[in-house]
């Protein structure tokens, strides 16, 4: 009983251990952000219903803070990870901490960053913080990472501390100052240790949280059918034709990213920018996919010809897929770009794009012409599968290019 409350000495993990999964706990950790992330979207798609575009501001900005407590979390367990009680019951801290995160997310549309948000990272930070002090006590060559990304992060958190208590006037500059200063420290903080993680076990977590987020998609595709089974007099026409297009839409985004090899990638094309150009690319291709769960709740209400509010404001079909466009656009764009700078030897990048972007354009032209949008996002599910076969050819290219 002793020796299971000893505190074992902590130790990097193997960057090319075999079969390396994410952990149960890892899995049990995301589930607090399934919850944050349904926070953002909802908010997001309440804004974009009232017509007001300030809402994109503002879902970035809620995105980021759960993106950025989920990435912190993230990166440590792949390159440290002791899986001893000490560790588990900090990640439980951690836990608690992102919580009250996705509490603040809940609010964040209407009141900002408030107490509870800040407390959070504070209290994941200062648990963060008790492994990074095993880090700079016990694995040689890892002071200086350890060193600083304690100084970093209790840094970080003291300006936010702070930022509680600035003038409001100063408020809204602190934040975007102190979001800037969150970018920059793990670069500071890596500059010289930048490969202690798993290229296998970073490409699974952040293909887990890519499924969280798609999740939004199935959520919007979900309360479509639930609405039209509802109040509709067409309900069985109006979920076969439009509910199958955003299971269609939301179904080839999924193929689309998992068939971009991103462990074969981080593995074979392992640079010191790579750790930085994949880590935060796909804050843009979360942030999207989860926007995109937010449009399909406007298609619903443009298909239903009334707001889920009740008022007098009727949601076009042109308006809502424009927002579904945009999105999609975004998704597509960051994912070949973030393709095109990780795969040197790719081909097809941007032949790919331009294909789809020019479909979707098509797409949203026909809906504003009078096509109903059911139609317009068939038409539009031919931009993510034609990128799949590109992406696909190109993937044999590639492989065989890195065997030579």
């Amino acid at each position: 009983m002793i020796d299971r409350l000893k505190i074992k000495p902590i130790q990097a993990r193997d960057t090319n251990e075999p079969n390396r999964p994410s952990t149960t706990l890892e899995l049990l950790f995301d589930l607090v952000y399934v919850i944050a992330v349904a926070a953002a979207a909802n908010g997001f798609y309440n804004r974009l219903g009232e017509h007001d575009f300030s809402g994109f501001l503002t879902f970035i900005v809620a995105f980021f803070i759960l993106w950025n407590a989920w990435t912190s979390f993230t990166w440590f367990a792949s390159g440290y990870d002791p899986d001893d009680w000490f560790y588990r019951i900090s990640v439980m801290f951690q836990m608690f901490g992102s919580l009250m995160i996705a509490a603040n997310i809940h609010q964040f549309y209407e009141q900002g960053l408030t107490w509870i948000g800040v407390m959070g990272y504070a209290i994941m930070r200062l648990a963060s913080c008790s492994q990074w002090w095993r880090v700079y006590r016990q694995v040689l060559g890892h002071k200086k990472v350890a060193a600083r990304s304690m100084v970093g992060l209790l840094t970080l958190q003291a300006l936010w501390i702070t930022w509680l208590f600035l003038p409001t006037s100063l408020q809204t500059p602190a934040l975007f100052l102190f979001i800037a200063a969150e970018l920059l420290m793990p670069v500071w903080a890596r500059s010289e240790q930048f490969n202690n993680w798993h290229p296998g076990h970073i490409a699974e977590r952040y293909g887990l949280l890519t499924i969280i987020v798609l999740g939004e998609g199935v959520v919007g595709v979900s309360n479509t059918i639930q609405y039209f089974l509802a109040n509709s007099s067409s309900a069985a026409s109006s979920i076969m034709f439009l509910g199958s297009s955003l299971v269609a839409l939301v179904f080839s985004l999924w193929w689309l990213y998992f068939i971009v090899p991103f462990d074969t990638i981080l593995n074979k094309e392992r640079r010191r920018h790579d750790l930085f150009l994949f880590g935060y690319g796909h804050f843009f291709i979360f942030a999207s996919i989860a926007g995109l769960g937010s449009m399909l709740n406007l298609v619903t209400e443009s298909v239903a010809g009334d707001t889920s509010d009740g008022a007098n404001q009727v949601i076009s079909q042109t308006y809502a897929m424009g927002m579904l466009m945009g999105m999609l656009s975004v998704f597509l764009l960051t994912l070949t770009i973030l393709r095109e700078l990780m795969c040197r030897k790719s081909s097809h990048n941007v032949i790919a794009m331009i294909i789809a972007l020019t479909i979707i354009g098509l797409s949203y032209t026909a809906v504003a012409q009078g096509l109903n949008i059911t139609y317009g996002i068939w038409l539009s599910i031919l931009a993510p599968v034609m990128m799949i076969w590109y992406f696909g050819q190109d993937n044999k290219h590639w492989l065989a290019k890195g065997s030579d």
